[in-house]
């Protein structure tokens, strides 16, 4: 067998790529041959014989991902404007009426209860009412505001997101504009 001939197993040709394309002839121009190999590829790709770019793909992919995951975020946010909305709605304790569903015995014993809640009430509970509404108040404010800056950061992040999509778009065209130019041997500069 020639040296220059890959060792073939029982399963085919060898896995090593460096053993494959190894070249070990004096007499040939390695980087003449691989300028005609690039510029063979380019042309190719040109014709559009490589039917899946991998960077395309692996582009789809991300953009896909980033959606999910930007569908995803929007959920989230709106579930939390939602209970935003409902802890804002219910801050505020609020002493609720004692009622009874018993027909006439109903009655007395509202009467009753209501004398005794409003002096235990008025004295005990109130202040703690008050206190515990105060400190929801401020939580809920809180809140608020960290759900408005929240938006903000996720509205700049989008901005960004978009941003580098603009600037991978053009740095592939440029990539794609130089593949073009190597593969006419520089033809396109002045």
């Amino acid at each position: 067998m020639d040296e220059r001939t890959p060792a073939l197993t029982e399963t085919g040709p060898s896995p090593d790529l460096d053993q494959i394309i190894e070249i070990r002839d004096p007499d040939i121009d390695v980087e003449e041959v691989m300028a005609r190999v690039r510029a063979n590829v380019a042309r190719r790709r040109a014709e559009g014989a490589y039917q899946e770019d991998l960077d395309a793909i692996a582009r789809e992919v991300r953009d896909e991902v980033l959606a999910t995951a930007a569908a995803e975020d929007l959920a989230d946010r709106r579930s939390l404007v939602l209970t935003l909305a409902e802890l804002d709605a219910r801050w505020q304790l609020r002493e609720r009426p004692f009622v009874s569903g018993l027909p006439v015995l109903g009655r007395l014993i509202v009467a009753a209860r209501s004398a005794w809640n409003w002096m235990s009430t008025k004295w005990y509970v109130r202040p703690l009412i008050q206190q515990q509404s105060e400190f929801n108040g401020h939580a809920v404010r809180i809140l608020r505001e960290l759900v408005a800056e929240q938006q903000a950061l996720a509205d700049r992040v989008q901005n960004l997101e978009d941003l580098l999509r603009q600037q991978q778009i053009q740095i592939e065209r440029l990539q794609s504009k130089s593949q073009d130019e190597s593969g006419r041997g520089g033809s396109g500069r002045h």
